[in-house]
């Protein structure tokens, strides 16, 4: 079992202007499958917290639910688009409940699920999801900027479906996985070289050295609180949002040898 920390916190920016905090994320357990959710509000969007909100309620549910599903079938744009219409569906039923056009819920998406010896995972738009494997860090997939730093794709975009990646693979020799919002990332990646700063390995290890499920009130959720609301938040005015999955090897496989690097296989179909 992975252990796991996620958390948002409101940027300066949204502090100056009056703006709530526009990133949600979401950890879900249930029938030995584990998901990890991030969303990111547009900032363009009346209502994008409500989006980023109903994006990850639906989708830890969705993936918890259909996790051996997807994780057996070799129809990558199947995948792809059921999951994107579980999505639309809940933006168009929360639009309906305030009012609004569901553009105005716009919020990018990523998701990590693990269960067995596999994980499957989905990213639209901006942020970053990365894995540490063999003691290296990796990016699984990078931020959707098109053009501009400033424009991405979300889940109500008319090509989300084309953008979405979806990633699959062995859980094996992998100790962690790091989601991060674009305002994160501007402490945790470097978009210049596409690498993730080391400290990612770091907060990764972390999690997975916590000695149990990391409460609310531990002292490990605290730390990490606290490096989010005092570092990384000031490296930005944007909103910040991360979630961390960890695991220690040595106790979970104390007598399997950790075999050669695997890269996740793809189904950028």
């Amino acid at each position: 079992m992975f252990k796991e920390f996620h958390y948002q916190v409101r940027g300066h920016g949204h502090l100056q202007d009056g703006t709530p905090v526009q990133d949600r994320t979401k950890y879900l357990s249930r029938g030995g499958v584990q998901v990890l959710c991030l969303a990111d509000g547009a900032g363009s969007a009346t209502h994008s917290q409500f989006g980023a909100q109903a994006v990850v309620d639906e989708a830890c549910t969705t993936l918890v639910n259909r996790f051996a599903d997807f994780a057996a079938s070799d129809d990558g744009a199947r995948i792809k688009v059921e999951l994107l219409e579980q999505l639309v569906s809940k933006f168009n039923q929360v639009a309906n409940q305030h009012g609004v056009e569901s553009r105005e819920l716009a919020s990018t998406f990523m998701c990590v699920a693990v269960s067995g010896e596999r994980f499957l995972g989905a990213h639209v738009g901006d942020g970053v999801v990365g894995y540490l494997k063999n003691g290296e860090l990796k990016v699984i997939s990078a931020p959707d900027n098109a053009e501009f730093a400033n424009q991405t794709t979300f889940v109500t975009s008319s090509r989300a479906a084309e953008s979405m990646r979806l990633f699959r693979g062995s859980l094996e020799g992998v100790a962690g996985f790091i989601l991060m919002s674009d305002g994160t990332a501007e402490s945790l990646f470097d978009a210049r070289t596409g690498r993730l700063a080391a400290a990612c390995a770091k907060l990764i290890a972390a999690v997975g050295a916590a000695p149990a499920d990391l409460s609310k009130t531990s002292k490990y959720t605290k730390r990490l609180r606290r490096l989010m609301d005092l570092k990384i938040r000031n490296a930005t005015k944007d909103d910040c949002s991360i979630g961390i999955l960890g695991r220690n090897l040595a106790r979970t496989r104390p007598n399997r040898p950790v075999v050669g690097h695997q890269v996740p296989r793809g189904s950028h179909r």
